[in-house]
This record gives C-alpha cells, sequence and structure tokens, in this order.
C-alpha cells in the first residue's frame, strides 16, 4: 500500500455520502492509510453533501446511489449539468452492471461495490484521484437488472417516450435517459425498438 500512496499527495479531502453513519465511520478509518493528512468530511443525505460543496472543495466524492432525499444518480446528474468539476466516484451495494454503466454513463469515475476489502477500495480510491476512470464491474457477465431498470425496458417495450416514462415512474427524464444509454450499450444497440427487440432476444422481457 505504501508504494500506491506514494503518488498521492500528503494532504487529501473527501466527502463521503451515505446514510448509514456506521458504515461512514468504517470508511473513514479505511481510507485513513491514503496520505499523511487526510481529511474526511462526511454528508448524510444529498442537502447535506450540497451543504459541503458550498462550503468548501473536495479531491473526491464518494457517492452512495440510495439516499434518503433523492437518488445518488440524480444528484450526480446534477452536479454535471453545474458544471462541477471534482471527481466523483460511486460506492454502492449493488453489484448490478447496468448500475455500474449507468453512474459512469452519468459522469462518474469509478464504481466501487461496498463489498471491496479495505486494500481494493484504498486501490479504486487512488487510481481515480490519480485521474483513471474505472471500468464498470462485471463487464461480460449476464447483468442483473434493478427493478427500476425493469420498470424502463418494460415502459419503452410498451412504446412510451422518454418523458412518459419519467412521469410514470416520478423520475427525472435524465435519469431515463442514463438508464437507456447504459441498456444500449449493454445491448450493442442504437435504437429504442432494438433495444426492445435484443431485450427479448436475452429473455429480459
Amino acid at each position: 500500500m505504501t508504494t500506491v500512496c506514494t503518488a498521492l499527495p500528503d494532504q487529501l479531502r473527501l466527502l463521503l455520502v451515505d446514510d448509514h453513519r456506521i458504515f461512514l465511520d468504517g470508511l473513514s478509518l479505511a481510507l485513513a492509510p491514503l496520505c499523511p493528512d487526510l481529511r474526511v468530511q462526511t454528508a448524510h443525505n444529498a442537502a447535506e453533501a450540497e451543504t459541503c460543496l458550498r462550503r468548501q472543495d473536495f479531491d473526491l466524492i464518494l457517492l452512495d446511489l440510495r439516499l434518503p432525499d433523492l437518488p445518488g444518480l440524480e444528484l450526480l446528474q446534477r452536479w454535471q449539468r453545474q458544471g462541477r468539476m471534482t471527481p466523483v466516484a460511486i460506492l454502492s451495494a449493488s453489484d448490478s452492471s447496468l448500475d455500474a454503466q449507468a453512474a459512469l454513463a452519468a459522469g462518474a469515475l469509478g464504481f466501487i461495490p461496498k463489498s471491496a476489502d479495505g486494500d481494493d477500495l484504498r486501490r479504486a480510491v487512488t487510481r481515480v484521484l490519480l485521474g483513471e476512470t474505472l471500468p464498470a464491474p462485471g463487464v461480460g457477465e449476464k447483468p442483473q437488472l434493478t427493478p427500476r431498470q425493469q420498470e424502463i425496458l418494460l415502459l419503452l417495450a410498451d412504446g412510451l417516450p422518454n418523458k412518459a416514462i419519467s412521469r410514470h415512474l416520478g423520475v427525472a427524464e435524465d435519469t431515463v435517459k442514463t438508464h437507456l444509454k447504459a441498456l444500449f450499450q449493454e445491448l450493442g444497440v442504437h435504437t429504442r425498438t432494438a433495444c426492445v427487440s435484443a431485450a427479448r432476444q436475452r429473455g429480459w422481457l
């Protein structure tokens, strides 16, 4: 771990966004060896994260996908629209490759499973801090659709446009587009019709 950390500066400031306080405590301890002066700020929801970002700058944000007040994906998309340059990596309990691809499509630089051990976590965070984009896990495996992706795929098969899908599910239209982009990438298609056809061939519909 020492050889990996020598490439990082002596001081780093991280923002950890997750609503599980005990997990945040463990995460802070696991990240402590990254550098001599690691400063960790925590936020338990999207509103607290926004407040933290207004007050100071961070070298990296570790963001959970499941927040109590706003989905992490929508918060990430909001930051992208605002032109925020702070690198973001998703840290999630999800093992869905489509979740990972949706996060990367929305602008995240990595998708780190919460099941990762301390060494793997520090290696992944170090790579992102050094400017790398981590590949989505599980590439080449059969993806596990999340409930939201299943809903979007079913509504797509019914012929609904993005705006109608977003209204029906109560999510932002950008979120629908991001999930569709991930589905298109996974299926190797470029149109909605081809997406539905390929999904049927794979038994997803």
